[in-house]
């Protein structure tokens, strides 16, 4: 099996950047007038690592995070999205909002560059699974190589996400360590009530 062959395998968020394998509160609107409980979200984070750290030593190992579902340690809330989108947000006459010709040329034009930059991304993750799914080298993937890959895959990619969470580099995971939007939520929380609500989430998005 050549590389033109080989078919995009389904990657992980969490590996970066992801993304698809977190629960995003936001996504209903019944939900988005729901302030965030950091407290909450801190105990969910809690269970997260405890459950993660097997022999219960207060320490997740490399081999103990090898055994975590990628979907369970990223899973709560996504932190917000500031970037604006295409003229939105940015009022009356802006693009996307009835703007003028330049600015909708000037649009689809952005939209074409990320498309085109997403593909580029995309190829890249293939040559990258591919070389990784290939153990021996040859350019080819066997029956065998092609069989094993989604676990080949899938430990290559336990071991880097592991790797950069470990920022001390001595081999085991802290709580602190661990991925915690319950931190990256905190500064949001301006009046200090444990809670972010969406006007506060607005004043984010609006800076």
């Amino acid at each position: 099996m050549q590389l033109k062959d080989f078919p995009l395998s389904i990657t992980v968020a969490a590996c970066v950047t992801s993304a698809a394998l977190v629960a995003n509160v936001f996504a209903d609107p019944k939900e988005r007038a729901k302030p965030i409980d950091l407290g909450e979200l801190r105990a969910t984070e809690e269970k997260r690592f405890a459950a993660a750290d097997a022999d219960g030593d207060g320490l997740v190992t490399e081999e103990e995070f090898a055994n975590v579902d990628p979907r369970r340690i990223f899973a709560g809330v996504r932190p917000p999205d500031t970037r604006n989108r295409d003229g939105r947000r940015r009022g009356p006459g802006a693009e996307g909002r009835g703007g003028d010709h330049a600015d909708r040329e000037a649009m689809r034009e952005r939209r074409a560059e990320r498309r085109a930059e997403m593909e580029a991304r995309r190829e890249e993750a293939r040559t990258r699974e591919f070389a990784t799914a290939d153990a021996d080298g040859d350019g080819q993937l066997s029956a065998q190589e092609y069989g094993d890959m989604p676990e080949t895959l899938k430990a290559t990619r336990q071991s880097e996400m592991f790797n950069r969470l470990d920022t001390d580099d001595d081999g085991v995971l802290t709580p602190g360590e661990f991925p915690s939007f319950a931190g990256r939520l905190a500064p949001l929380d301006t009046d200090g009530d444990g809670l972010v609500t969406q006007n506060e989430m607005r004043v984010l998005r609006d800076r």
